[in-house]
Order: structure tokens, then C-alpha cells, then sequence
């Protein structure tokens, strides 16, 4: 791949990806570079004349590029060449990350659909960062300033959800965001809420079976190991309870659930955050959005605070 002949960086260097170079993620890494001072080196990965363009304009900051040209590349549109541009990327930013070049990485948007005709043999971004630093336990928490919530599955279609849902999948989601705001925020006693799975998380068996066979038994034991866990609770008002501050996150069984209550609350300050590396991930809480690309419509606060969050664990 191409970057990997450079130099070694220092422990606090931050790599960020460009993500898909026909969506929003060059325009909103450039806006985000010029109002965040991290403190840190940043490394650039994506196609050599985008990093290039952008490292000339913001101090401290390397270019890597990981592919050639923009040949196939068109703003607005996804293609299997933007695709291929962004994968490149990606693999070299995670691969510096495991290799511990890096200390945290920042991952631009991406189009699952354009990764995958490109290769890409994971659902997204977050499993492939997973595997390649090694994670046995990983879980995908959306942030924002007031609500944090943490998905006991992710891209999982909701037909197959009672299936594919597991004490072990709900166990993993609390004890690592409960470990996520200990080591990383730094709260004291973390107040983590666990939604039930149906409507009234199930109004005592009515609606279903899962909170008294599944979730109840997973937050009783976790309770018992002195993690302040409570649920299952109904999704209709454990968000409001959250941002009211009873809560200091919360554990949702699935991806829209979790995430249709988060991005209405932060729309556009929310980010992604990978749970159970040994090293930060995150990444801004939207995706490529061609429709605007190259249009100067982005907003870039999704970045920023991504930007902001990777500083600050290594601070």
C-alpha cells in the first residue's frame, strides 16, 4: 500500500481517512482542520492529490496516498473506483493503527454500497477496524454531548432480529460502554439504561418474551458484578430519561432503535465511536452524502467533534 515507506510518527499522531473522495469527507476534513487544534500530528490517507492538497493547507499534517488518481471518481456519484479509493485508505489507516503508528484513528465517511463492489468483505468500517486490531469484543456507540447510545446489534435486518439478538451480544454492549465511560470519560459510577427488545418492552409478556428470557437475566448479572445497569425499559421513554440525565448511556437492541432517537437529539454533533479496541476509532456520524458533495452544504460538526474526541484520549 502505498504511505507505508514513510516515516515512522510519533505515539500521539492521529490518522484520518477520507472516506469516499465523491462524497462530503474532503470538504468537511478540510473545514474541520481549520477550526480544530489538536495538538496532535495528523496523518492523511486517501488519493494522492486530495491529501497532498489538503496537507499543504493545514500545519501539521502528513500526506499518505494510498491510490493514484481520481480516474472513475466523479463528486456526487458513487463508483466502484470511489471505492476502491476509499477501501485503500481505510486499510492503510487500520493497518497503521494496529501496527501502532498511529495512536487514535479517525475514519471519514464511507458508501457501503461502493465498498463493496470495490471488495470489501465486512458489513462496514467498524468490523473491519475490529478484527484488524485484533478486538474478540467490539461494539458500535453513537455519542453526542447529552446521550450516548450503544447497539447490541448493528446492520441486522428486523425480521432476523430475534434470532440474532444474545445474552452475550447484550452483555458485551454494557460491560464495554460501562468500561467506555470509566476509562475513557472518566465517570465514576456509569448509570447505563438496557432497552427492551419489543413495544412496553413487552408490557409484562404481551407483546413478547424476550425481556423476561433474554435482557432481564443479562442485566440481573451485570447488576450482580456491580455495574449499575437497569432495564429492560421501553424505548419510548428511556431516551427522554437519558437526556434528563438519569442515564449516562444507553444499550439498544438495535441499529434504529438506538439511532433514530440519537441523530433527531444530535443531528449533527453526534460520532461514531468503536468500543473495545486498544486503540480509538470514531468517525463522523454521517455518510457520504452525495446529493451535496462539492456543493459547499456540509456541515462539518460531525467531523469536528471526531476530530476533537481523538485528541482528546490522547491527550
Amino acid at each position: 500500500m502505498l504511505g507505508h515507506n514513510l516515516p515512522m510518527e510519533s505515539p500521539r499522531t492521529i490518522g484520518v481517512t477520507l472516506g469516499d473522495p465523491a462524497g462530503v469527507g474532503p470538504e468537511v476534513l478540510d473545514a474541520a482542520l481549520s477550526s480544530v487544534e489538536t495538538g496532535a500530528k495528523i496523518r492523511l490517507y486517501g488519493p494522492d492529490q486530495l491529501v497532498r492538497d489538503l496537507a499543504s493547507r493545514h500545519a501539521d499534517t502528513t500526506p499518505v496516498p494510498t491510490s493514484a488518481g481520481l480516474e472513475g471518481v466523479t463528486i456526487g456519484r458513487y463508483s466502484r473506483a470511489s471505492g476502491q479509493a476509499s477501501m485503500a485508505a481505510l486499510q492503510a489507516g487500520v493497518g497503521d493503527l494496529s501496527g501502532g503508528v498511529l495512536a487514535a484513528l479517525v475514519t471519514g465517511p464511507i458508501c457501503k454500497v461502493a465498498l463493496g463492489e470495490a471488495g470489501l468483505s465486512f458489513p462496514g468500517q467498524t468490523e473491519m477496524v475490529a478484527e484488524a486490531t485484533g478486538a474478540d469484543r467490539f461494539a458500535m456507540m453513537l455519542a453526542g454531548p447529552q446521550l450516548r447510545v450503544t447497539l447490541a446489534t448493528t446492520h441486522v435486518a428486523i425480521r432476523d432480529l430475534a434470532r440474532v439478538l444474545s445474552a452475550g451480544a447484550i452483555r458485551d454492549a454494557v460491560e464495554l460502554t460501562h468500561g467506555f465511560l470509566r476509562d475513557r470519560l472518566n465517570v465514576t459510577v456509569p448509570r447505563i439504561g438496557v432497552l427492551g427488545l419489543n413495544p412496553h418492552a413487552s408490557d409484562e409478556g404481551r407483546f413478547g418474551d424476550e425481556e423476561d428470557t433474554l435482557i432481564e437475566p443479562v442485566v440481573s448479572a451485570l447488576q450482580s458484578a456491580g455495574i449499575q445497569a437497569a432495564g429492560p425499559l421501553p424505548a419510548d421513554t428511556a431516551f427522554h430519561r437519558a437526556v434528563q440525565g438519569e442515564f449516562h448511556a444507553l444499550v439498544a437492541m438495535y441499529h434504529d432503535q438506538g439511532l433514530g432517537p440519537l441523530k433527531l437529539h444530535h443531528f449533527a454533533d453526534a460520532i461514531n465511536i468503536t468500543l473495545g479496541l486498544p486503540a480509538v476509532r470514531c468517525s463522523p456520524d454521517h455518510g457520504p452524502a452525495f446529493d451535496i458533495a462539492g456543493k459547499g452544504l456540509a456541515d462539518p460538526t460531525s467531523m469536528v467533534e471526531a476530530l476533537r474526541f481523538a485528541a482528546s484520549t490522547i491527550a
